[in-house]
């Protein structure tokens, strides 16, 4: 792993919100995050001028962390972080994963995978339970509605831009991963006798796509709704 000083300022975000959870903080406020990011990397997220006797920067800077957190940050727009209420957010199954890849690293262990992470598994069995893979599964695409769609990629009619754009770079990132352990077998999910392989997951990134093409224009409205607030 690189050193803290080499880390960007999204990998350092994600593993703030990562302790966060880990401490039983899911979900999180921004105010939390503001000042677990601030304890963790205090170079990065304090507050300019104010030092304490240490020479560290003694008081959190809000302004930092928000801004890193609203618009089109990479945090989220790469899918790690969701927005779950006023202020609220909790990180994405890719999200946790990536912490985790970092902290394996960090302490330079040798860790064989048996199967995937819970929270991937969790996120397969939701996907593979959903009304549009059902309804594609038995030619009936078209009965799918928009509704079916917006809970299929964990979002609402009403989301925000970034809201759809990390949760779609989230549900690729989850089908790569899940790709990468089946690896042409047959997986089967943990405590489950419910097995998948590759081509179910090309059958959930098909059907995918289809969503995306056939509601672009119901698309476009929520790519277009780019004023979001902490």
């Amino acid at each position: 792993m690189k050193s803290k000083d080499r880390l960007s300022i999204t990998e350092k975000l994600l593993l703030a919100a990562y302790e966060l959870e880990e401490s039983g903080r899911r979900p999180f406020s921004a105010e939390d995050l503001v000042v677990s990011a601030w304890q963790k990397f205090p170079d990065a997220f304090g507050l300019a001028g104010y030092r304490n006797s240490t020479g560290s920067l003694a008081y959190p800077d809000s302004n930092r962390v928000f801004a890193e957190i609203m618009g089109s940050k990479p945090i989220r727009k790469r899918g790690f972080l969701k927005k779950v209420g006023t202020k609220m957010y909790q990180l994405t199954e890719a999200g946790r994963e990536h912490a985790r890849t970092f902290l394996m690293e960090a302490r330079q262990t040798q860790i064989q995978k048996a199967g995937l992470p819970r929270d991937i598994e969790e996120e397969l069995k939701r996907l593979f339970a959903s009304k549009p893979l059902e309804k594609f599964r038995n030619n009936r695409f078209e009965e799918i509605t928009f509704y079916d769609t917006c809970s299929f990629w964990g979002i609402s009619p009403r989301s925000s831009a970034i809201e759809l754009e990390g949760r779609i770079a989230n549900f690729e990132k989850v089908i790569e991963l899940a790709r990468g352990a089946v690896n042409e077998k047959m997986a089967t999910f943990e405590h489950g006798s419910q097995g998948f392989g590759t081509p179910d997951l090309d059958l959930l990134l098909k059907l995918h796509k289809k969503l995306l093409h056939r509601f672009d224009e119901e698309l476009k409205i929520i790519q277009r709704r780019t004023d979001e607030r902490v």
